[in-house]
This record gives structure tokens, C-alpha cells and sequence, in this order.
């Protein structure tokens, strides 16, 4: 027997050596990768924090931009960033000229997914989809199917998490309904429109669409716009005025301190995800600064008494 052990030991080492069995760290590695979770990519942390909260641990995501208040409209990809996309096994893009060119980087074997495919985005509307409620569920929802798909033993736990941020989804639109309600034409202004989708939802009129969107892109300000929001600020024909803490242009910066001398309330709605936060806890955020406003002024929309 003493003699036949190191026989045999010997003969495990050559065949070890020739690639006969299967080594034993490559043999862990190989079913690590069988267990591990499909990766999804996004350029947006917003977008990635909607797909991690319908996948849990059935899914893993890596959000391209890590920092806080990069504008994703005018984003150099990297070739690190052009590697990730590439290695992904999903990618989740919000479309409408936002982050297109990363669907330009990607092999055919990723499988990719545009939130702008559930609206009727047309060239020079809003992009800022993640701020669009039917959007983000239909997103959610799409998301869903394809980890069900992919791994249908999570098809319980996938199908509950998803049906909780469905909730979550309608928790925001009976707040949307109440602003409404109580404010339902109220009019506000932005210097660029991220997040205008929101408070349009919330039955709010925005007075300077032309001026906002030519700012955000960038085709050159109307000067019949430009006087007419001076105006409205002015006279406080608006309730409150919505910022880009992103946005560093000039023109923005001035009538933002027009506004601010004139006592109209400022609210800063920018196009990332605040750390920490999930996409709902900021959109609720949002809602109550919404709500401050409109309570601050008030007084502008009672009705006017009659002299007897």
C-alpha cells in the first residue's frame, strides 16, 4: 500500500499537468460564471437603479457615469466605457439623443434595451424619459420579462419586486393627481427641461417651452422668447422657476437671478440620481419642493374680492 499511494498520486500530478482532469480552481471559476447574474449596463444611474430593483439579486448593473451632475448630452465614451458596453450581457439606454451613441459600441451578442421605445418621442422633445411615470414602468416591466425569461426558477421573486415598484409607480401618479387638483394650470417656468415631463404630469402649464428647449439644445435663443420670460418674471406671472444645477450657461444664470430678486421660488431639478437614492425617493423629493412653491405662492392664484 505504501508503495501503490505514490504511484498513484504521480499519476494524478501528469494527468493534472496534461489538462486530463479538470483542475480544480478552473472548475470553481467555471461554476461561478454559470451562477453569476446576467450584468446589465446603462449610461444613466437612474436607469440601472429601476432594472436593480426589479432583478435584486437575479441581476447586476454598472452604470457608466459615476459622477454626480456629468451631463450625459455632452458625454466623451471612453475606451473603458466602450469595454464595459461590450461585456455586458444587456444594456439599458434611455434613447431619444440622449446616450445613443452607446448602442453604436455594442456586439451583436448584447442584448439591448431603449426606454424611448415606449413613447412617442420625436427629435427636439424632452429627452429626460426617467422622469416620464408610463415610460419607466413600461421599462420596468420589460426588464422583468427578460430575467424571467433568462432564468424563470426567480419568476416569483422577480414578478413580486416589480409588482412593488408598479406601486411605487402609483403612490407618485395619486400625487401627481392631488397637485393637480389644487393647482391645475398653474404656471411655471425652466431654464432647461429636465424633469418637465413630471410636472407636466401634474397638470402644470410651462410658459416657455421654446426658450427651454432652444437653450437644452443648444439651436440658439429666440429674442421674442427671451422677452417674454423676462416678463413673466418681472410681473410674477409664473409661481415658481425650475433650474438645471448641470446647466452653466449664462442665459440660464440670468434669468435664474431675475427670479431670485423678484421672490419667485427656485427649484433645482437636475438629470442625476442623487446618491443614495433610489429613483422613486427622488422623485418624491422633487414633489415636495413642487409643493412648497406652489404653497409659497398661493396668494397669486386667490380669487380677487370685489369692492362694495
Amino acid at each position: 500500500m505504501s508503495l501503490l499511494r505514490p504511484f498513484a498520486y504521480l499519476s494524478f500530478l501528469l494527468l493534472l499537468m496534461a489538462g486530463l482532469l479538470p483542475h480544480p480552481a478552473l472548475a470553481e471559476t467555471k461554476a461561478g460564471q454559470e451562477q453569476a447574474s446576467p450584468l446589465l449596463t446603462c449610461v444613466e444611474p437612474v436607469w440601472c437603479d429601476v432594472a436593480q430593483q426589479i432583478g435584486g439579486p437575479a441581476l447586476r448593473t454598472n452604470a457608466l457615469i459615476t459622477s454626480e451632475g456629468l451631463d450625459p448630452h455632452h458625454l466623451q465614451p471612453s475606451p473603458l466605457m466602450a469595454r464595459q458596453l461590450a461585456m455586458s450581457d444587456a444594456v439599458l439606454l434611455n434613447g431619444a439623443n440622449y446616450d445613443d451613441w452607446a448602442a453604436k459600441l455594442l456586439p451583436p451578442s448584447v442584448t439591448l434595451f431603449i426606454a424611448a421605445d415606449h413613447t412617442g418621442w420625436l427629435a427636439g422633445d424632452d429627452p429626460h424619459l426617467f422622469f416620464d411615470l408610463p415610460t419607466v414602468r413600461k421599462t420596468a416591466q420589460q426588464i422583468a420579462a427578460w430575467l424571467i425569461e433568462r432564468a424563470p426558477q426567480n419568476h416569483q421573486d422577480i414578478s413580486n419586486r416589480l409588482a412593488l415598484f408598479e406601486k411605487q409607480i402609483d403612490l407618485i401618479s395619486e400625487r401627481l393627481q392631488t397637485i393637480s387638483q389644487a393647482h391645475h394650470g398653474a404656471p411655471f417656468a425652466m431654464t432647461e427641461p429636465a424633469g418637465a415631463r413630471l410636472l407636466l404630469a401634474a397638470g402644470l402649464e410651462m410658459t416657455d417651452q421654446s426658450w427651454a428647449r432652444a437653450l437644452m439644445n443648444e439651436s440658439g435663443l429666440a429674442p421674442y422668447d427671451t422677452a417674454q420670460l423676462e416678463t413673466a418674471i418681472q410681473r410674477k406671472t409664473i409661481r415658481f422657476m425650475v433650474y438645471n444645477p448641470a446647466i452653466s450657461a449664462p442665459q440660464a444664470s440670468r434669468v435664474e437671478e431675475m427670479a431670485r430678486q423678484a421672490g419667485i421660488p427656485l427649484i433645482a431639478i437636475g438629470e442625476s440620481l442623487p446618491a443614495k437614492q433610489h429613483w422613486q425617493d427622488w422623485l418624491n423629493t422633487i414633489l415636495t419642493s413642487l409643493e412648497e412653491a406652489l404653497k409659497q405662492t398661493a396668494s397669486q392664484t386667490a380669487p380677487i374680492q370685489s369692492q362694495p
